[in-house]
């Protein structure tokens, strides 16, 4: 039976219904922060201790995947969702998330907040990027030239995607630039000091390549061939390969970014409409749907204009 829809918020969620939800819950988004540390560190521990070759591929796509998840994390946080403080929220989220990716709360959630506010139309910051990266985007497409993307970004071929990414969510104030860089720096510092060296290389080398990868997948699951979000159902191990931290409920997270990750798979089992897709479906929409080049807005693609990198962060700072 679906979801009572009497004196609901966009005709699905009632007030009180969204009020509680919306209840902060910090110690679960401190607890998965640490969980994926933890997996960081016993990869890196693997490592030291058996000091097998043939295991670094596996710990850096480990390693990528943790690095994904704690940008998830971030990504929640962003909407102040982790506790009511913002101070520390964002002191929270740049210590645990954003910060060890080289990126900075405040930069992201002006762009971010970009995407929610204009999801789907020309203007959308992830629009423009898919422009940018023309013909990587292309609809319709097969999952093998997907897998075959996300190889290349194995061995180096999403360097530019991680340069895209931080120019789009660069920081906004010089004192974040600051912290940026004593983290980074006390990051180094520590690890070489302990003759560590190799841990900060495999980091940053996981960083620019399985972390690209497992971006691009998940994207891929999000908001292609719609010009909304795309309902998804993802099993038991697909949603912590390609979208952890129940990041998969994103059409969810749409339409109320003010719930915590952890809650929104409450809210599916509320509100059964529109039924949510298998990730296979998904793959075989994305094979005969219409044609769409990379960077198309279904919502304005008549009046399409162009909008570059610069207009972005012009925006995000205004």
């Amino acid at each position: 039976m679906d979801y009572d829809r009497s004196q609901s918020i966009n005709g699905m969620l009632a007030p009180a219904d969204l009020k509680r939800f919306s209840k902060r819950i910090p110690l679960t988004w401190i607890k998965d922060a640490c969980l994926d540390w933890a997996v960081i560190a016993a990869s890196f521990a693997v490592l030291a201790i058996t000091q097998n070759f043939w295991l670094i591929l596996p710990a850096i796509l480990i390693i990528g995947n943790r690095q994904h998840a704690l940008a998830l994390l971030g990504h929640d946080g962003t909407h102040f969702t982790i506790c009511y403080d913002k101070r520390l929220n964002d002191g929270l989220n740049d210590l645990l998330a954003w910060m060890p990716l080289g990126l900075t709360g405040d930069g992201y959630r002006n762009l971010h907040l970009l995407h929610h506010r204009d999801l789907g139309t020309a203007q959308d910051p992830e629009i423009v990027y898919k422009g940018l990266r023309a013909n990587q985007w292309d609809l319709p497409n097969r999952l093998s030239s997907v897998l075959k993307l996300a190889v290349g970004d194995l061995v180096g071929g999403g360097v530019i995607d991680y340069k895209i990414i931080f120019q789009y969510s660069k920081p906004t104030k010089s004192s974040s630039y600051v912290m940026l860089g004593v983290w980074h720096a006390t990051f180094n510092a520590a690890l070489i000091g302990l003759g560590l060296w190799w841990v900060a290389l495999l980091w940053y080398v996981s960083l620019l390549t399985s972390f690209i990868m497992f971006f691009r997948l998940r994207m891929w699951i999000e908001h292609q061939e719609t010009d909304t979000t795309q309902r998804l159902h993802l099993n038991w191990w697909q949603g912590p390969l390609l979208a952890p931290h129940k990041s998969w409920h994103h059409w969810e997270h749409h339409f109320w970014p003010s719930i915590p990750y952890a809650r929104l798979s409450e809210i599916r089992k509320l509100i059964s409409n529109p039924p949510a897709q298998s990730l296979s479906e998904l793959i075989r929409r994305y094979e005969t749907c219409e044609v769409l080049p990379s960077g198309t807005s279904l919502k304005d693609r008549d009046t399409q204009v162009s909008v570059s990198p610069c207009d972005v962060d012009a925006d995000a700072r205004a």
